[in-house]
């Protein structure tokens, strides 16, 4: 009788426990239904098969330590199934990692299928649908889609290795009439390290012999070149590396001396990489790269392939790009022979979405795009400055260039003690008066993103305006000789708003560096209308400009705890009363 009524106890603990499990294996399915369900369905088929046996064994007998065998392997597939979930949980996560960054934007989300909801999608304009296309991530859907195989081995090899390249004719390159630009991804070549030549200097390299140089047979592979194979394609400084390319090269694989399982990208960089506005062209570059590819930064390292100096953005490579693995040079491998699991060759800066001139957004219709808002994101939470609260009052940071005796720069303030002085003629604002020449790259980010009026004449420098407070505005101050839209461009791409002031005094010279004269009337009207938007961002009470009247002021409590901070006192009120009646 006792043993009766356990086997009828053992048996209802299974019928539960197999009611947990077919729920459990249903929601894995239905979680992620393109998974190889042979991973899924071992266990669950291992216990179908053992439960099978034991019905089978109960004509001859109740087996109770079969029913308890039977229950232990329930248990364990239970816990595998859930092991399972987790992984699917982790891949999904690494495989979105930009996409979480892009979900508070709302063209985005109307690109995108996890996000629409087909009762009622989010509609974009044509001219939004048109801005996306070339500078959104609809950009990095075409991209991907352009993926073409050159070079690929024979399926009976022992080691695959092949050469994927994705050439794309960007929009405005068909306008006038250039070509493709174009990036690659190779999977187990083998570079010789002793056929690349070249050193980094201390110094800016003369135009042109900023590349590296490459002996015969420097890269090899044993894939067969195939017919999409168009060698006109390659960039610059890749196409000099794929003129000593050895396809149908036997054993190369084998022929190596070490093996690099990390993946690594060779960045070739713009002739003017030391120049904030230039090596943005690569780092945005990168950043599209990388999501073409679909690559995590945690998962890859990136090697200076060229002769300059490593530069002021070593800091953002290494941090944005590599998850602060040393940042390399050829000379690393030191003259070995190294296969490469998986190498990705730059998408070189002529591709740049930068440049005004080159990317024709005319008319400039285009604001706030995902590509670049998404690049914005990228290296902000790299550097732990997304989640920052924008500034409680006015922040303003005036960008200066100077002359040193190493560099005789361009477009120096002329009047630049009046400029100064205009500014700290303002009240109940946050005035930072800064070279950023001489300040690291994460120092000047950090002070820019608490920035949301960022000031100065035209120069590298205003590219940061990318990444100031969400909402900023920029004040670009222009040459009367320049007539430029570099910094408007990135500027609205980004989401911020532009003001633009235009000296009107022919420039001063000291050999080739100018001195600018800033109209000081004209600039403190543009202050004033700059400073009047900064006090409007968020829900500030204050509208008032440059220099606020104090009972202004005093109608925004929130501003109580700072007078003393500012060398203020809180008066009295404006009477907001209605007077009439």
């Amino acid at each position: 009788m006792f043993c009766s009524a356990k086997a009828i106890s053992l048996l209802l603990l299974l019928i539960f426990s197999s009611v947990g499990l077919f729920l459990l294996y249903l929601h894995t399915v239905t979680y992620n239904a393109s998974t190889d369900s042979t991973s899924l369905t071992f266990s669950a088929n291992n216990l179908r098969t053992q439960t099978l046996a034991f019905k089978n064994g109960m004509k001859g007998g109740l087996d109770l330590g079969e029913l308890l065998n039977i229950i232990v392997l329930q248990n364990e597939t239970i816990s595998s199934l859930k092991s399972t979930i987790a992984s699917l949980d982790s891949a999904r996560s690494a495989k979105n990692e930009v996409t979480l960054l892009l979900r508070s934007d709302p063209q985005y989300l109307s690109n995108n299928k996890l996000f629409k909801r087909k009762e009622n999608p989010i509609q974009l304009s044509d001219s939004e649908k048109d801005c996306e296309s070339r500078y959104g991530m609809q950009l990095v859907e075409e991209w991907r889609k352009s993926e073409q195989i050159w070079c690929k081995t024979d399926p009976n090899n022992q080691i695959s290795s092949e050469l994927r390249c994705f050439p794309y004719h960007q929009k405005h390159k068909q306008l006038d009439g250039r070509g493709p630009d174009m990036f690659c991804e190779a999977t187990n070549f083998v570079i010789d390290f002793s056929k690349v030549h070249g050193d980094h200097s201390t110094s800016k390299p003369a135009l042109y012999d900023q590349y590296l140089s490459f002996g015969g047979s420097s890269l090899l592979s044993s894939c067969s070149k195939t017919n999409e194979y168009q060698p006109q394609l390659f960039m610059p400084h890749h196409s000099l590396q794929m003129n000593s390319f050895e396809a149908d090269s036997p054993n190369s694989e084998t022929r190596s001396s070490m093996i690099e399982e990390l993946p690594t990208y060779l960045l070739a960089r713009d002739e003017d990489c030391e120049n904030s506005f230039h090596s943005t062209a690569d780092f945005m570059n990168m950043f599209l790269v990388k999501s073409v590819l679909q690559s995590k930064a945690d998962n890859m390292q990136v090697m200076l392939f060229d002769k300059h100096p490593d530069g002021p953005y070593l800091e953002l490579i290494q941090q944005a790009f590599a998850n602060n693995k040393p940042v390399l040079r050829h000379q690393h491998y030191r003259n070995q022979k190294v296969m490469f699991r998986r190498l990705i060759f730059h998408l070189e800066s002529p591709a740049g979405l930068i440049f005004p001139k080159v990317s024709r957004p005319d008319p400039m219709r285009c604001y706030r795009t995902s590509l670049f808002d998404s690049y914005r994101r990228f290296v902000l939470n790299a550097f732990g400055l997304l989640n920052v609260p924008p500034p409680e009052i006015p922040s303003v940071a005036l960008s200066l260039r100077h002359r040193t005796a190493s560099k005789n720069v361009g477009r120096i303030l002329a009047n630049e003690a009046e400029v100064v002085a205009v500014l700290k003629e303002g009240n109940m604002m946050d005035l930072n008066v800064v070279d950023t020449s001489s300040m690291k790259f994460s120092e000047q980010l950090k002070l820019i993103r608490n920035t949301n009026v960022l000031v100065g004449v035209h120069g590298a420098g205003l590219m940061f305006i990318m990444f100031a407070a969400d909402e900023a505005v920029l004040v670009e101050i222009h040459p009367s000789y320049r007539q430029d839209r570099h910094f408007r461009h990135a500027a609205r791409l980004t989401g911020k708003i532009y003001m633009p002031l235009r000296s009107h005094v022919r420039e001063h010279c000291q050999g080739s560096s100018d001195s600018v004269t800033v109209p000081i009337e004209e600039f403190k009207q543009t202050m004033d209308g700059a400073l009047r938007i900064a006090r409007s961002f968020d829900d500030g009470l204050s509208e008032c400009g440059l220099v606020c009247p104090l009972n202004i002021l005093a109608l925004d409590s929130k501003l109580d705890s700072l007078y003393s901070r500012h060398g203020l006192r809180k008066s009295s009120p404006v009477n907001t009363q209605f007077p009439c009646g």
